[in-house]
Parts: structure tokens; C-alpha cells; sequence
């Protein structure tokens, strides 16, 4: 396994789910082996692929509950190479159900380590909270990727990413790393892109792809599709794919 990469911000509606499909998506397109998790409650992510329902109803709070086997819960998707662990809206549940548990940080990272020569890549897709599921995927991940808005609002989030990032390394995986920010709905001209953007240097490495608003995103998302399936000209998907040419050169 080449990497196991987070998006994570514990702010919602930056364009993290977007940035983990089209991640995922781009580095099957490019032959590699990939795996989608969805950690994320409001299951936006398996939305677009409404192909892998599975039949055995096991999804990713399945993963949590019982501690069932990837195996059981890996489901293909209509893209080559693709392969989805869907999510379920009992994750809200999750911290309930695990609190007080020795091995409450570890259940991701165990499950995914018989898979380790399966897939090159896996990317999870964290709910937008620094909640025990968020610090499941930071012990099983190498890397976090921080998709942000260039907003006061995203300056105030980079601070608890870093602390969470912070006592991960200090207790549970010290080989992790902040690979950098995605700045996304990214307007350049602006006076807060301009004043903002250099503060967000001080603290992340920021990744030379950004991605421009457009209304396409939300109509793909509408149809269940990808950029890349819906309107693969559109200038996010061109800097979507410029990103995922950033995160494989790092692989």
C-alpha cells in the first residue's frame, strides 16, 4: 500500500467529501488500486455510487459495532480499480458505543492491515468532527490532507487539526504527517483570498492545485456522478485532476 490518506476538517461544507471522491476516483482512472471509505454519517460520498448498495446490509458501522471483516463490507463500484467501504447514518452512534474502549483507536487500522497488499491507495472520507471515528482514520492513515475555504473560519479549524494531529503522533502513530491544505471554492482575485491565503502558509503546506467553485460540482452530485463522468472539461475537474496528479507524485 503506496499511502492511506485522510480528508479530514472538523468544519463542515469545505468540499471534503468532493475532494475524497474525486481523489479516489481519479487515482483508479490513472490504474491504480483504490479503496473509499466512508466515515461520514450523512453518506454523501456512497451516494454517488448507488451501484455498491449491497444486499448484505453490513457498511461501515458494521466495521465499528461488530468488528466485521472488510471483506464482508468492500463493495465495487462502476469504476475500474474502485472499490467502496460504504457508510451508514448509525456512525453517530459510534462514540456512544466505544467510549471507555482500549482498542476504540485501533479498529480501522486492524481491519485494514490484512488488506495492505489489496489496494495501492486508501482514501477515507472523515465526518466533519474530530470524533473517535476521525481519530480512527488519523492511527490508520500516513497522511491527512486538509480541505479548506479561504475563510476566518478556516484559520480557527487549522489550529485543532494540528492538536489532533499532534497527540496522534505523540500516542498512537508517529509516522503521520499533515500532507497539506486543498483550498477549494477557491476565488484568487479576492481581497480575502489575498489576505487569508498567506496565513494559511504560516501553518499548512498549501498543494499547488486549487479548486474554483462551479455549479457543476453540485449537479453531478445531483445525479450521482462523478466531474469526471458528468462534465469531464469543467475547470474543477481539471484541477481536480491536477490535485490527484500532486497526491500520486507522493505515493
Amino acid at each position: 500500500m503506496k499511502q492511506t490518506l485522510c480528508i479530514a476538517n472538523q468544519k463542515g461544507g469545505v468540499g471534503k467529501t468532493t475532494t475524497s471522491v474525486h481523489l479516489a476516483a481519479g487515482l483508479a482512472r490513472k490504474g491504480e488500486k483504490v479503496l473509499l471509505i466512508d466515515l461520514d454519517a450523512q453518506n454523501n460520498a456512497s451516494s454517488v455510487f448507488p451501484e455498491s448498495k449491497s444486499d448484505s446490509a453490513k457498511d461501515s458501522f458494521s466495521l465499528f459495532s461488530e468488528r466485521a471483516p472488510l471483506s464482508e463490507i468492500i463493495v465495487r463500484t462502476r469504476i475500474e480499480g474502485l472499490h467502496l467501504l460504504p457508510s451508514s447514518s448509525k456512525l453517530t452512534q459510534i462514540d456512544v458505543l466505544l467510549a471507555g474502549k482500549m482498542d476504540g483507536f485501533f479498529i480501522l487500522k486492524e481491519a485494514l492491515e490484512p488488506h495492505s497488499s489489496d489496494f495501492d491507495w486508501v482514501v477515507i472520507d472523515c465526518p466533519p468532527s474530530l470524533s473517535l471515528i476521525t481519530m480512527n482514520a488519523f492511527v490508520a492513515a500516513t497522511g491527512v490532507i486538509v480541505p479548506l475555504q479561504v475563510s476566518k473560519f478556516s484559520l480557527d479549524g487549522i489550529e485543532a487539526i494540528l492538536e489532533a494531529k499532534g497527540n496522534t503522533v505523540k500516542r498512537f502513530n508517529p509516522g503521520l504527517k499533515i500532507l497539506g491544505a486543498l483550498l477549494t471554492l477557491f476565488q484568487q482575485r479576492t481581497t480575502m483570498s489575498q489576505t487569508v491565503v498567506p496565513m494559511i502558509e504560516e501553518h499548512l503546506r498549501l498543494f499547488e492545485s486549487k479548486i474554483p467553485p462551479s455549479v457543476a460540482v453540485e449537479e453531478a452530485h445531483l445525479l450521482n456522478q462523478s466531474l469526471y463522468e458528468y462534465q469531464p472539461k469543467n475547470k474543477a475537474t481539471k484541477a481536480y485532476l491536477q490535485f490527484t496528479e500532486e497526491v500520486f507524485s507522493l505515493g
